[in-house]
């Protein structure tokens, strides 16, 4: 605790050094949960050490200027009492200004050429992270010399059969490839769950693949309760055996994390924390090969109207699922025949494939029926093919016709 109230005053320090004003530097405090009393204290320990360090370093400059150096060497003609290679460093006001100051960000304030700075864990709308790195994105944006290319091999992935039905009949590869992620859209009471849970299920029982169901709306216990009562799938010998597990998220606990973490950068406080995650960073009990998301809709209902929150994180999202190396479904809810597939329209574009069920009104019934609207890694039908949710689970017909009559 004393460690990380050390930081919290090394950070309030160089905000106050470009010129951030008291009123904002506790704003920014208060905002990640550091209580307003406390923050006033940072603020006034920041100041009082701020001010130590600049009349020791004004003490020690004026005490050099009235004594020359005795030792001989080049003299700037401009400032003759100050000999250019003697000039005090600031390594050395340092060394005696205590730990206090310098211990937590030394390697920042005191570079050498022997040794590079440390850096430091923080924290950042993806998760943890180091400080910006500015030399390397310095030679990241030097320009390549003409003619040069980085060859990378092209690396051929492995091809899941999804095993839902026939879904696989309808893609000419027979399945969706390891690192890829669908988003799977319909309206309520259209077999989402039930196609994602069945999806988890037959690759463990046939493939002993091993898959992670994430929950963002219904609990474990409930989802188990249905999918045996309705299915007969035994999910707890699955859990047992190690090849599933279905994990409970709150949504709310994601939204007020990206939210803190934009309101932090918005001040401009950089503050470290040693554990902090935001979630989908946690440790998995085990590297799936499948994993499915229920929902985004629950996600996006969650960040209220801060859609830049929700689209950094979604993107985030994505890019964790992929770096599993898994075959992932994300749901999301939309009207019962849709013309958009997802909240905010920018889903669809992220995901690799598109999924739609539908559930059309013919008369006085309604028929389900799926598409695959988009798959990047194969070609595919293009037609609405009828299914059916029995006590099998899901229902794919792929020879037969959906008819409507307008």
């Amino acid at each position: 605790m004393v460690e990380n109230k050390q930081r919290l005053i090394d950070a309030t320090k160089r905000l106050i050094s470009t010129g951030t004003s008291e009123e904002e530097a506790v704003k920014s405090m208060t905002d990640i949960g550091v209580s307003k009393e406390e923050a006033n204290s940072i603020v006034t320990q920041a100041k009082d050490t701020s001010e130590q360090l600049d009349n020791k370093i004004t003490g020690d400059q004026k005490k050099f200027e009235e004594t020359p150096p005795q030792n001989s060497g080049f003299w700037d003609s401009s400032e003759p009492l100050i000999k250019k290679k003697n000039k005090p460093a600031v390594e050395d006001v340092a060394s005696d200004s205590g730990e206090d100051f310098w211990t937590s960000g030394s390697s920042f304030f005191n570079k050498t050429n022997k040794e590079k700075p440390h850096k430091k864990e923080g924290f950042s709308l993806l998760g943890k992270s180091d400080e910006p790195d500015f030399e390397a994105a310095e030679a990241a944006l030097k320009h390549k010399k003409p003619g040069h290319y980085n060859y990378k091999k092209t690396e051929f992935r492995q091809t899941i059969p999804v095993l839902v039905s026939d879904f696989d009949k309808l893609i000419d590869r027979g399945g969706l490839k390891r690192g890829d992620t669908t988003l799977v859209s319909g309206g309520a009471g259209t077999g989402k769950t039930t196609f994602g849970m069945q999806f988890l299920y037959e690759g463990a029982k046939k493939r002993k693949e091993k898959g992670v169901y994430l929950t963002l709306e219904e609990t474990s216990e409930k989802i188990k309760e249905n999918m045996k009562e309705n299915f007969g799938w035994d999910l707890d010998s699955l859990e047992k055996e190690g090849l599933l597990a279905i994990i409970k998220i709150d949504p709310l606990t994601i939204a007020r994390a990206v939210e803190a973490t934009l309101t932090k950068e918005r001040g401009g406080l950089y503050i470290e924390f040693e554990q902090f995650d935001l979630p989908f960073q946690f440790d998995l009990p085990f590297k799936p090969d499948r994993v499915v998301v229920d929902s985004l809709s629950a996600l996006s209902i969650a960040f209220v109207d801060n859609h830049q929150g929700y689209r950094q994180y979604l993107r985030h999202l994505f890019e964790t699922l992929e770096s599993y190396g898994s075959v992932n479904l994300v749901f999301g809810e939309t009207e019962q025949s849709p013309n958009v597939y997802s909240r905010l329209g920018i889903e669809e574009f992220l995901a690799d494939a598109v999924v739609v069920f539908y559930n059309i009104k013919i008369h006085n019934n309604r028929e389900n029926a799926l598409e695959i609207l988009k798959l990047r890694s194969s070609a595919h039908a293009k037609k609405l093919v009828p299914y059916k949710i029995t006590s099998r689970g899901f229902e794919i017909y792929i020879d037969q016709e959906i008819f409507r009559e307008d």
